[in-house]
């Protein structure tokens, strides 16, 4: 995780000294080219020239939506195998159905956010929750981490089926440094209260995975 590259994703790009070094280039460069060509050339060409150098040069080091959403995906490798040793299970333990993973940008609390060329808010902060589902119960692991400084937290929990009321998605509006966010999220509850709540990159493919252990809740509390 390049955490200084992550930084300046989220900060404003100003061209405001280029773009005046170009203009008092191409001023001087007019002003001298019929007295002195060669004090032009110097120094209207020369300013003109740098400023254009420069705006080329911040333009190579701007991180792109797809950079940024590169990094975010480098921390989520080996999610299942992280969580099984965390939760202190084996697969041969959790074959209900399939393990089932929600993720997104976390919003409330952000340090930074931005809205990208396609529309989607990003954040600096991200949560990825796996769920395995054994005969009695739903392991459930959580990691948390932060994109622009190194602060990682992992939790683990366990629900068991006939507490748990519903699984379900919702949506919420979030005002986040100015930016107003309307965003989906996928939530637990149980009988005490919402258990697990995470917002959804994906929520197309996160509904089915809401189908099937709907599914399975009905099956398991039939049984």
């Amino acid at each position: 995780m390049d955490y200084e590259k992550n930084q300046k994703y989220f900060k404003p790009i100003s061209y405001g000294g280029q773009i005046a070094l170009i203009i008092i280039g191409a001023l001087l460069l007019l002003g001298l080219m019929s007295t002195n060509f060669l004090l032009a050339f110097l120094f209207g060409g020369g300013m003109l020239a740098l400023g254009i150098f420069l705006i080329v040069l911040k333009k190579k080091n701007i991180v792109t939506d797809r950079q940024y959403d590169e990094q975010v995906g480098s921390m989520l490798k080996d999610m299942q195998g992280r969580a099984l040793n965390k939760l202190g299970i084996d697969e041969d333990e959790v074959k209900e159905i399939a393990p089932i993973s929600f993720d997104g940008y976390v919003y409330k609390g952000a340090d930074y956010a931005k809205k990208g060329e396609d529309g989607l808010y990003r954040t600096n902060k991200y949560e990825s929750v796996i769920l395995f589902f054994s005969e009695h119960e739903v392991h459930c692991y959580t990691y948390n981490f932060t994109t622009t400084q190194k602060k990682q937290t992992e939790s683990t929990d366990v629900y068991f089926y006939k507490d748990i009321v519903s699984v379900s998605t919702a949506s919420e509006t979030v005002e986040v440094l100015g930016f107003k966010i309307d965003y989906e999220y996928f939530k637990l509850t149980t009988a005490g209260g919402t258990a697990l709540s995470v917002s959804l990159r994906d929520v197309d493919n996160a509904q089915r995975s809401i189908n099937a252990m709907r599914a399975l809740l009905k099956t398991k509390k039939q049984g």
